[in-house]
C-alpha cells in the first residue's frame, strides 16, 4: 500500500479566480437569472461556502464580474496601431467585439442594479479618452475637450451596439456595415 499523498489547499486566488471563470461562463451561458451561488459552486467545483467567502455572496460577485467586464472593455478599446484614424476605428471595433461576445455583462455593465468598482469603470472610459487624444495630437481629431468628445463618441457606439443586441434593427439590415456606418459617422463628426 502506498502512503497517502498529502492534500494540498486550493490557494484563496486560485479559488477566487475559479469562481470569476464559473460566473462569466454561467452568466453568459444561462443570463442573470442562472447565476446563483450553488451554480457557480458547483460550475468552479468548490463548496457554495467559496462564493460567499470571496464575494459575500451573489451580489459581490455579480460586482465583481460586471468589474472585470469594464476591464475588458478597456482592453478591448485599447488600441496600439500607430495611424490615429486605424486606433480610432479599431477601438470602436473593439467596443462592440466585447459586446457581442459578452452581451449579458455587456447589459449590465451600463444597468442600475450593479456596482461596479468605480476606478476600473472610469479606466475604461479615460482609454476612450486617451484615443481621442492621440488623435488630436495627430490632427485627426478636432480641438476641444477630449472627454466631452469620448463621450459623444461612446454615446454613438454604444446606441449603435446597444440596437443591435436588442434586436431593434430592421431584419435586412447588415448589422457589420450598419456599424462601420456609424464608426464613419463618428469620424466625420470628430475631423478637424
Amino acid at each position: 500500500m502506498s502512503p497517502a499523498k498529502p492534500r494540498t489547499r486550493t490557494s484563496a486566488a486560485e479559488v477566487r479566480s475559479a469562481l470569476l471563470r464559473a460566473g462569466r461562463t454561467i452568466l453568459e451561458r444561462d443570463g442573470e437569472a442562472g447565476l446563483t451561488v450553488r451554480a457557480v459552486a458547483a460550475e468552479a467545483k468548490v463548496a457554495p461556502m467559496g462564493v460567499y467567502n470571496h464575494f459575500d455572496g451573489r451580489d459581490g460577485l455579480l460586482d465583481a464580474l460586471v468589474t472585470d467586464g469594464y476591464a475588458e472593455l478597456a482592453r478591448a478599446v485599447a488600441s496600439t496601431d500607430t495611424d490615429a484614424a486605424i486606433r480610432l476605428r479599431n477601438s470602436g471595433r473593439g467596443y462592440r467585439r466585447f459586446a457581442l461576445g459578452r452581451p449579458v455583462t455587456y447589459g449590465l455593465m451600463f444597468s442600475a442594479q450593479c456596482t461596479p468598482d468605480i476606478e476600473v469603470a472610469a479606466h475604461a472610459f479615460d482609454v476612450l479618452v486617451e484615443v481621442i487624444r492621440y488623435g488630436q495630437a495627430a490632427g485627426v481629431v478636432i480641438e476641444g475637450d477630449p472627454v466631452q468628445q469620448a463621450m459623444q463618441t461612446w454615446a454613438a457606439v454604444h446606441g449603435a451596439v446597444s440596437l443591435e443586441l436588442s434586436g431593434a434593427l430592421q431584419p435586412d439590415v447588415d448589422r457589420e456595415q450598419n456599424y462601420e456606418n456609424v464608426l464613419d459617422f463618428v469620424a466625420r463628426a470628430l475631423r478637424p
